[in-house]
């Protein structure tokens, strides 16, 4: 399976983790000022896309003549940067995506990511190197290495997740019920080896974080 990395504009707090999870690459796709995250890591891009609003002249320049191959898109567009790469990443033929500084100090460009997870045709996960976030749907399951130091939440991205089982934990769930407004699977804690999520019915946000 081809498996794509997508560095977007946001930030990057834990370059090592970062670096372990993006291993070897099929295909290396950056939005805009992502680019400085590939280049942080050695990688040279496949395809760098934006409107490149936050990209510096010269850097885009410089990998121009490097021969990057580069898409330009319009500023005035009905997407960001982000989920057209993600977009991109698919179109290629992409069978799972890690997605790398999706998240930062714009809140909205944050949640706005993290919503794009669902309605991904391929697996996501997004990573900033302090958080690892993924989603479930219906009749998935997943499991989560304990890490030290890590926390392990739940987030219902549906107004009701139904059927959620987690084991491996310090407060298991066994066909639980999370719902939007409630805080129940926040903050958990994995005790085994790792830890096994599953989901009946919903979208459910999956997150390993570190302080």
């Amino acid at each position: 399976m081809s498996r794509a990395v997508v560095f977007a504009a946001g930030e990057v707090y834990d370059i090592t983790r970062v670096r372990r999870l993006v291993g070897r690459p099929d295909l290396v796709i950056c939005a805009d000022a992502g680019l400085r995250h590939a280049r942080a890591l050695g990688l040279r891009p496949d395809v760098l896309l934006g409107d490149f609003d936050s990209l510096p002249a010269d850097v885009l320049a410089a990998a121009r003549a490097e021969g990057v191959p580069i898409l330009q898109v319009p500023v005035e567009k009905d997407e960001t940067d982000t989920e057209l790469a993600l977009a991109e990443a698919v179109r290629r033929g992409a069978g799972e995506v890690l997605l790398v500084g999706g998240s930062g100090t714009r809140l909205d460009h944050t949640v706005s990511n993290l919503l794009l997870l669902p309605t991904c045709p391929v697996p996501v996960t997004m990573t900033d190197g302090k958080n690892i976030a993924r989603v479930l749907r219906g009749g998935e399951w997943l499991e989560v290495p304990r890490e030290a130091g890590s926390f392990l939440s739940l987030v219902p991205l549906s107004p009701a997740v139904t059927g959620v089982t987690v084991t491996g934990v310090h407060w298991p769930l066994s066909g639980a019920t999370l719902r939007w407004g409630e805080s129940l699977g926040v903050s958990n804690r994995i005790v085994d080896r790792c830890a096994r999520v599953s989901v009946g019915e919903g979208y459910l946000l999956v997150v390993q974080a570190w302080d």
